[in-house]
């Protein structure tokens, strides 16, 4: 049988919203931005060419066919979960050894363990945060998530997700601004950007359409996390991976202040040695985390 389904992304998308009434509160539980819920129902209510909701000032309300219509959702997403538990779990027991860089470990994995050890009782991850490389043949590390291209020499890599990278900074840096910001406002800010990757900035004011001065304050730092800590501290704004800024900017301590992004090329991938088997239950983790970031698309 073939089956004719819109965008599983704007379904879930949808779903949160009208089971939540916020588009604000839908976008903190799916760990993504407001502006991408409202993107992604805005397309959803296009493909089927229904309005699903009332848009009021703080509130949406769903229409009344489409507050059933999530309620069929909420029952179809529970039943795809647990199937998928069911098919997966048998292999899903024991414990990885997972090193982690404290930046991304602290901000994405462990907020999200105590859910993935309620779905799969049978398995611990063992969180290792270390900046350093992981040594598998000595550390007895079962695999590592680490940011790069996804080429390491000896290792499998498989995809967690891709940066996506806007430019933000905190609501106090652009008080009294109009938002989204001109370009050339954003270049005599004080900018910030992880070594070796100055010409994303480059490329973001590229995309951004702009053809003026090249920017005059440029801070250099040795890792994402003291770069983003210049946007945190309201010193400047900085190129963030928007999975990375996606809680800060749903709780409003961060903003995006302009539509342009770029992609680099460059991602989180799970790390393992090469092997003709790899561990099931390394492979079942990353796609959890996936499931869990909302990402579908490699």
């Amino acid at each position: 049988m073939s089956y004719r389904l819109p965008n599983l992304n704007q379904l879930r998308a949808f779903e949160a919203a009208a089971r939540l009434e916020s588009f604000k509160a839908a976008a903190q539980e799916l760990n993504v931005t407001q502006a991408a819920i409202s993107h992604q129902i805005k397309a959803l209510e296009e493909a089927l060419g229904i309005r699903l909701f009332q848009r009021g000032t703080r509130k949406v309300t769903p229409t009344k066919n489409a507050r059933s219509f999530a309620g069929r959702l909420e029952a179809a997403f529970h039943e795809i979960a647990e199937a998928t538990n069911g098919l997966t779990r048998r292999d899903l027991t024991g414990e990885i050894v997972l090193s982690i860089a404290p930046f991304y470990g602290n901000r994405i994995v462990l907020p999200r363990l105590a859910n993935f050890h309620n779905a799969y009782p049978g398995l611990r991850i063992s969180p290792q945060m270390s900046s350093a490389l992981a040594r598998f043949d000595t550390d007895g590390k079962d695999a590592a998530l680490r940011y790069g291209a996804g080429e390491w020499k000896g290792l499998a890599s498989l995809l967690l997700h891709r940066d996506t990278l806007a430019a933000v900074a905190t609501p106090g840096y652009v008080a009294g601004r109009t938002l989204p910001l001109k370009p050339e406002e954003i270049a005599a800010m004080t900018l910030g950007y992880n070594r070796g990757w100055r010409d994303d900035w480059t490329k973001w004011f590229e995309a951004a359409g702009y053809e003026g001065s090249p920017p005059g304050i440029m801070m250099e730092y040795d890792n994402r996390a003291r770069m983003l800590d210049l946007a945190l501290a309201g010193h400047g704004a900085v190129l963030c991976d928007l999975v990375l800024a996606a809680a800060e900017i749903a709780t409003g301590h961060l903003v995006q202040i302009h539509p342009a992004t770029i992609e680099t090329g460059r991602g989180m991938w799970v790390v393992f040695p090469e092997t003709a088997t790899p561990d099931p239950r390394v492979l079942g983790f990353r796609d959890w985390l996936r499931a869990d970031l909302g990402i579908q698309d490699l």
